[in-house]
This record gives C-alpha cells, sequence and structure tokens, in this order.
C-alpha cells in the first residue's frame, strides 16, 4: 500500500507514476495561479479560465476540478444583467486518453510500415538495375564466347572438325607435293 500512495495527489489517487507526476504539474500550476490571481477581478478570472480551456493547460482531474471551481466562481460575480456566457469545459476522459494513445499508437505503426515500404521499393529498385546490368555482362560474355577464336564449349565441335580439316589439307598438300617429286625422281 505504501507504493500507492506516492500516487496520491489531490485527493485523488492514480494508478500510474505518470498520472500522478501531470497531477502534481496541475496542482503546481494552480498554486501559481492562487498565488498570482485576483479572484474578485472578473475580467482577470475570465482571461485565465478562457486561455487554461483554450491551451489545454490541466491535463489531469485534478486541473479539471480547479476549472470547475473557476466556472463556479464566475457565474457567481459575472454581473445579472450582462449577457456573458462561462464557456464548458471539455472533459478528457480515460477513455478518450485511451482512443487517442491507440489512434497515435496506429499512426507510427503505419509510419514505421511506410517507411519500410520506401526502403523495399529503394532496394527493390536497386535489385532491377543489378539484375539488368549482370543480365547485359552475361549478354556480352555470350557473345564474346560466339566471336572468339579460342575453342570453348559453345564452339568447340567446329574448332575441332576446323583444325582436323586443315591438318588434312595439310597432308594432302604434302602428299601431292611428294607423289611430283617422286615422278620426278621416277621413284615409285
Amino acid at each position: 500500500m505504501a507504493e500507492k500512495e506516492e500516487y496520491l495527489v489531490g485527493g485523488f489517487l492514480f494508478e500510474t507514476e505518470i498520472e500522478a507526476k501531470a497531477a502534481k504539474n496541475d496542482e503546481n500550476k494552480i498554486q501559481m495561479l492562487d498565488k498570482k490571481l485576483n479572484y474578485d477581478n472578473f475580467e482577470a478570472v475570465v482571461m485565465v479560465y478562457n486561455k487554461a480551456l483554450e491551451n489545454h493547460a490541466f491535463e489531469t482531474i485534478v486541473g479539471e476540478v480547479y476549472l470547475k471551481k473557476l466556472q463556479e466562481h464566475l457565474i457567481r460575480i459575472k454581473d445579472p444583467d450582462s449577457d456573458f456566457v462561462v464557456q464548458p469545459i471539455t472533459i478528457h476522459s480515460k477513455l478518450s486518453m485511451k482512443k487517442r494513445a491507440e489512434e497515435a499508437k496506429k499512426e507510427e505503426q503505419l509510419k514505421v510500415r511506410i517507411a519500410a515500404g520506401q526502403k523495399t521499393k529503394e532496394k527493390l529498385k536497386y535489385s532491377v538495375f543489378l539484375n539488368f546490368v549482370l543480365a547485359l555482362i552475361i549478354v556480352i560474355l555470350f557473345i564474346i564466347t560466339l566471336k572468339g577464336e579460342n575453342a570453348n564449349i559453345l564452339n568447340y565441335k567446329n574448332a575441332i572438325t576446323n583444325k582436323y580439316a586443315s591438318w588434312e589439307q595439310d597432308l594432302q598438300e604434302r602428299e601431292a607435293k611428294i607423289r611430283e617429286k617422286e615422278k620426278e625422281l621416277s621413284i615409285e
């Protein structure tokens, strides 16, 4: 129970330390306003009340209770004949705060997904470009291989056939020369 007493602020027991700190912050704002504000000056109270509503100066029930007291004070001290209307207080319930937290979480997740999608797009563009370059290199290598004079896996049959064909032609030429010489020398 000693831990829970830490979360007691302004007569309210808060569930978390964060909420208790926010309430303590609201309580400090209220104490500062109490020191400086002349509650008999209608215009000053109206100005503080309206600014607090406009700027959402208070985050917790402690601040909302203070705003309610200011509102009741304004209703008591206003001129009955004036057409001044006291603005209502917007309440930030736990339910709406949870919804806002969930929406903020969803929005953050969406931002993360969008960022991841953009990174994926960039990686995909890079990958497509790299694949194109590699395919181009492969095509160039095939062209070089087909047009090259050295025997390789693509043209080995033609290279070997041409080599043996040239040997056969050389042999036939040599045979022809030898037969000519034999005829000249009359050797048979």
